[in-house]
């Protein structure tokens, strides 16, 4: 049997790509009008004036209504005046949701908060919700409680770098505007009232499955043991059941990231196929007591049906995150089809499930979780046409073996997956650096999972709440098994460093819509013998559109400028240098004392790799505290690098055997060395003013009796001597008066402040040396130390030298064209 080739989408489904590229517009301003205006190049429907001026009314209302949800959660800078000071002021909040994080955390999101410092002061109520990290929780808060809790709330704020998303960003779309951590019994948490009823509910549900599963996270239960206590296989079904993953270790979680198999554990729209096979069984019993029901609807109708009021209970159970609200939207939609009799599409339903979610909340469309399930689900309705001529229906009846079935089925469960991470492709790299190796692994996961592990999970909690438990514990215990045999498999995996992927080159975003348009166009073709003209330029649009990113590349190669590059790190540094003929320097790459953030892999490799080879022609530490040092760890496993420069001492603590494992390659410099950036007719030298002898292993030297700090590299850029940028690591007075005796040249027109612009290494001496054009800042907001000083910012007010900061203006980038001068400076991100 024909079957009908991919129609084009109707008018109303192209317009409501302009509300959400409206959306988008919000936080990708010119990607977003640029894509608006290739869509009635593509449609031709759309370059009718009326339809063009309603397409543009829709993008600005899509505008509007994100910017309005995003202005909730927007705050000053500074906090309320009684809130900050000496004394952490007392937080008292409404329970508004809680999200249960890997590693025992658990983040509470609050709102109608009241901050108070002074207990004679009124206390301060501030909009939006306060997002509340709290590690090894002693209780589960329950929504519609009330806690106390004396912390220093910080305003959101992330890392603001060049083809980077933002985390604070994400914060802000679900309408958080401060964030606060802590600890155990850190700031006296205190809990008052009884929660909603459903909350109580879902607690003591919850509870119930825990202990079906021998392990209890009661007050004296899960409080007093380890998070490695629970098998990772029985975790995982605490998260696919209640979205609560505070039993799942980071690893594990990084293991399934690597592997590609994240979306398993992210609840969405194969996870409410559970909703779908209780509404089946459900008919089918009804059937068998009731003979002359599919009389009056077929059995597909009744089955989707029967399938709402399961999904329901799942998106309360699971705590409704954005995927599976898509899901359950898109199940309500269907329904609501079917009753009416109507002819649709798979890409029909997204579409109409798309705008009912983003118009009563706009801001959903940024949702990462959201998007991927939403385009997972628009390739598989882009793909039906070729999967049905490649595999037909009709062709698994008429006999054929159960095995032969199955072949069939976990073929087409390949192909698609091969389909959506070829289409996924640009966006994966774009997000994760991750290009999707291990994709096969969906092949025999996703069955498991489908209808063995999650109906497994639901028939034990049900088995639990009968008070059947010998029942339910033996159920869980098979559900549990596949699982547990996955996180085993990829634990060995990553233990053999096979999960492991070099960085790869992250697309430029115009790869995104090049993909889309080339995808679009593959889908038109198929079952046609002639292309349709949309088609014909979808594809032409879409290999115009892959061209961008090499071109653009290309074009930065043969300016000839040198550029700066300052990363938004946090409260550390990384300093990236690009010279002519592709030559790319590193210095330091930031780094912190908690595990879980590595800033190398989170924030400098997806920086640096953006648009442009992962390749480093050397990389430069400048010394081994954690701050410059952790991240770097990460960039020599995974980038492509010559040279490995240092100064000659051993790091401490966890970095200690890491750093050691690099040993082979690095070379320690001394002061008088120098590199040559380039061809040698450009004049670019990489000077090396500090430290002046060479510390032996240990820190042993003449060194030793000056810190860690004033050991740092000192190192100046300069273009046939003329200096251009000084960096001093984190050197202080002594090691810059020390320099200063030496008569080492130090002048430049930029100035990397030393030690973050610490006023412990303000020396004015130094400062008058150098006579910078403009100063720049490595630090994190509104961090701890005061970073930059106060004598450091009056400084150079008085002398009227710009100051640049990390934390106030994001990754700072700045340009030398041939000539030497400053060209521009480009910040926020």
């Amino acid at each position: 049997m024909r079957r009908p080739p991919l129609q084009a989408p109707l008018l109303w489904q192209c317009y409501l790509a302009f509300w959400i590229l409206g959306i988008h517009g919000v936080v990708w301003l010119n990607p977003a009008i640029f894509c608006a205006f290739l869509l009635p190049l593509v449609d031709s429907r759309l370059r009718q004036p009326h339809r063009l001026v309603l397409a543009a009314v829709i993008f600005m209302c899509g505008f509007v209504a994100a910017g309005r949800q995003l202005a909730v959660a927007s705050l000053p800078e500074r906090l309320p005046g009684n809130i900050e000071g000496s004394r952490a002021p007392r937080l008292c909040g409404l329970v508004y949701g809680v999200q249960g994080l890997p590693d025992n955390r658990l983040r509470v999101l609050l709102e109608e908060s009241r901050f108070q410092n002074n207990p004679e002061a009124a206390p301060e109520t501030v909009s939006g919700l306060v997002a509340w990290t709290w590690e090894t929780p002693l209780l589960t808060p329950l929504v519609g409680q009330r806690v106390c809790l004396d912390r220093r709330p910080r305003p959101v704020h992330g890392f603001a770098n060049e083809g980077l998303e933002n985390f604070g960003m994400w914060l802000r779309n679900q309408g958080v505007s401060l964030q606060l951590w802590s600890r155990g019994e850190q700031g006296n948490p205190h809990l008052s009232g009884q929660g909603s009823p459903l909350a109580r509910r879902r607690e003591e549900l919850r509870v119930k499955f825990l202990e079906a599963l021998a392990f209890n996270d009661a007050p004296g239960g899960a409080a007093e043991r380890s998070v490695s206590d629970m098998p990772q296989g029985r975790a995982i079904l605490v998260a696919l059941l209640f979205g609560d993953r505070r039993f799942i270790q980071q690893q594990t979680i990084n293991d399934f990231s690597a592997a590609t198999l994240m979306h398993s554990l992210a609840l969405s729209g194969q996870h409410l196929a559970v909703a779908g096979l209780v509404g089946l069984l459900c008919v089918l019993a009804a059937a068998r007591m009731y003979a002359p029901l599919y009389l009056h609807k077929p059995r597909l109708v009744w089955a989707t049906l029967a399938a709402c009021p399961p999904a329901l209970a799942y998106l309360w159970l699971g705590s409704a995150p954005p995927s599976l609200v898509r899901a359950g939207c898109m199940l309500f939609v269907l329904a609501f089809w079917l009753t009416r009799q109507k002819s649709f599409t798979t890409l029909d339903v997204l579409c109409a499930a798309v705008l009912c979610i983003t118009v009563v909340d706009p801001l959903s469309a940024l949702d990462t979780g959201m998007r991927l399930s939403a385009i997972c689900v628009g390739v598989i309705g882009l793909s039906l046409p070729f999967l049905r001529g490649v595999l037909p229906r009709q062709m698994e009846r008429g006999g054929e073996s159960f095995i032969r079935r199955l072949a069939r089925g976990l073929l087409r469960i390949l192909v698609l997956s091969l389909l959506i991470q070829a289409i996924l492709l640009p966006l994966n790299l774009l997000l994760f650096g991750n290009a999707g190796f291990w994709f096969p692994l969906n092949v025999p996961w996703l069955p498991l999972l489908g209808f063995l592990v999650l109906p497994g999970a639901v028939l034990g909690l049900a088995l639990q709440a009968a008070g059947l438990e010998q029942a339910a514990r033996a159920i869980l215990d098979l559900a549990a098994l596949p699982p547990q045999v996955l996180a085993d498999m990829l634990a060995w995996l990553g233990s053999r460093q096979l999960l492991d992927m070099p960085a790869f080159l992250r697309p430029h975003w115009t790869a995104l819509p090049s993909f889309a348009a080339l995808a679009c166009a593959a889908a038109l073709a198929v079952g046609r013998k002639r292309p349709l003209k949309a088609g014909r330029r979808l594809f032409v649009l879409g290999c115009v559109l892959l061209c961008v990113g090499p071109v653009l590349r290309i074009q930065e190669r043969a300016s000839g400028a040198v550029r700066l590059s300052v990363l938004d790190v946090g409260q550390g540094q990384a300093i990236a240098l690009d010279a002519p003929g592709g030559v790319r320097f590193l210095v330091d790459a930031g780094g912190s004392s908690p595990p879980r953030f590595d800033a190398g892999r989170a924030v400098v490799a997806p920086v640096l790799s953006y648009n442009v080879p992962p390749r480093l022609t050397a990389v430069f530490s400048s010394h081994p505290d954690v701050d410059h040092l952790g991240g770097l760890l990460h960039i020599l496993r995974a980038f492509e690098v010559n040279a490995v420069f240092d100064n000659g001492r051993s790091a401490s603590g966890q970095l200690r055997q890491a750093w050691e494992d690099f040993s082979f390659r690095r070379r320690s410099l001394r002061a008088g060395d120098s590199l040559i950036l380039g061809e040698a007719d450009r004049g670019l030298r990489l000077e090396v003013l500090w430290p002046p002898q060479l510390p032996t292993n240990g820190g042993e030297g003449v060194s030793r009796e000056g810190s860690s700090n004033d050991a740092s590299l000192v190192l100046r850029l300069s273009c046939f001597g003329q200096g251009l940028i000084l960096m001093p690591g984190d050197c202080g007075p002594a090691a810059l008066s020390g320099l200063l005796a030496q008569g080492r040249d130090v002048r430049a027109k930029i100035l990397v402040a030393p030690h973050h612009g610490s006023d412990k290494s303000f020396w004015p001496d130094f400062y008058r040396a150098v006579n910078p054009d403009i100063a720049l800042v490595s630090c994190g907001f509104q961090n701890r130390y005061g970073h930059p000083g106060k004598k450091v910012r009056d400084w150079f007010e008085r002398h009227g030298i710009p100051l640049l900061t990390t934390a106030e203006n994001g990754q700072i980038r700045l340009d030398f064209p041939p000539d030497a001068s400053v060209r521009a400076v480009t910040a926020k991100f």
